[in-house]
């Protein structure tokens, strides 16, 4: 809206003065929103904070005692989920406010202490070693407890990736770029078989519309995962590529049927990038390197890439 069409508005009487100068100060942006970028700022503070304590620790731990350390973190994180509990709203399915404005980073902070708590004693007392693969479980089913309780995206991020801990699946840009997840992993058909129960499991909780606004970051696990765990394959078993890239196209369709539900253009460039590079590993095993047309397709894909971009970029919105 331009400021002329609200000045028409008030002409006829539509909006009030008061309103009229409140929308003309946010149209000509003398008043603007800084609501992301505080949120930005305290969860980095949460994070800060975190490592602060980490760091003082290590460097004053001769002087502190391990024992003292310990009492101290886990002090702080029974203090956090007693503040989060007594001020918690009733449990709802749906979207619940936060009851004060630090609420939501006071429970992501308890959570991370709870996971220094957790792997300071292991690291120090070795008490866990029999059992880490059940302290993991333990620790997810707990972050989806608190997440769901306290309506937590943060903290359901954090369980879902637990989880996937739990059954020895790592995602990373470090194991990109060092390639191990495709060359060292053994663990591609457990990531496929991870990344479709995650996204039934979302389908049917959206179904039943219970916490609605968590279906986005179950998706988005599942679909990086799935679609992962499908492409590794294909370098992992290449005796059976082909069933890998079948699987790859179906979870690329299930991501674009997603993405046009949800209105994201980051599913679908998920679904767009992962395909590419499936297809463009058969048709390299096909015929490309043999009949020299490597540079075309290229130049092709490439332009291919850009239509795409300029394409959808602006056709797909999120829905909030």
């Amino acid at each position: 809206m331009r400021p002329s069409q609200l000045q028409e508005l008030r002409d006829k009487g539509l909006i009030s003065h008061d309103q009229h100068t409140h929308l003309h100060a946010v149209l000509t942006k003398k008043i603007f929103s800084v609501f992301y970028e505080l949120r930005t700022i305290l969860y980095l503070g949460v994070l800060l904070f975190t490592t602060g304590i980490g760091i003082l620790i290590y460097k004053n731990i001769g002087e502190i005692g391990h024992l003292l350390s310990i009492i101290g973190l886990f002090a702080l994180t029974v203090g956090c989920f007693v503040y989060a509990f007594r001020f918690a709203h009733p449990y709802s399915d749906r979207r619940i406010k936060p009851p004060t404005p630090f609420y939501d980073y006071i429970v992501l902070l308890g959570c991370l202490l709870f996971i220094s708590v957790i792997s300071y004693v292991q690291l120090q007392y070795s008490l866990l070693d029999n059992g880490m693969g059940i302290t993991t479980l333990i620790t997810a089913l707990f972050f989806f407890y608190a997440a769901y309780r306290f309506d937590h995206i943060v903290v359901l991020s954090l369980a879902i990736t637990a989880l996937a801990s739990f059954w020895s699946i790592a995602i990373s840009p470090q194991k990109w770029y060092s390639g191990d997840f495709i060359t060292e992993s053994n663990h591609h058909n457990t990531a496929i078989i991870f990344g479709a129960a995650i996204g039934i499991w979302s389908y049917i909780l959206d179904r039943k519309e219970i916490k609605e606004h968590f279906t986005f970051t179950y998706m988005n696990f599942a679909s990086l995962v799935f679609l992962a765990g499908a492409l590794s394959g294909m370098f992992i078993d290449e005796h059976i590529y082909l069933l890998y890239l079948l699987i790859l196209y179906l979870g690329c369709g299930a991501t674009i049927l997603f993405a046009h539900k949800k209105k994201s253009f980051l599913f679908l460039l998920y679904a767009f990038v992962f395909g590419y590079i499936g297809t463009t590993y058969l048709l390299s095993d096909v015929f490309l390197y043999e009949t020299g047309l490597w540079f075309f397709y290229l130049l092709i894909s490439c332009g291919t890439f850009i239509y795409f971009i300029i394409r959808f970029k602006n056709y797909f919105k999120r829905a909030e």
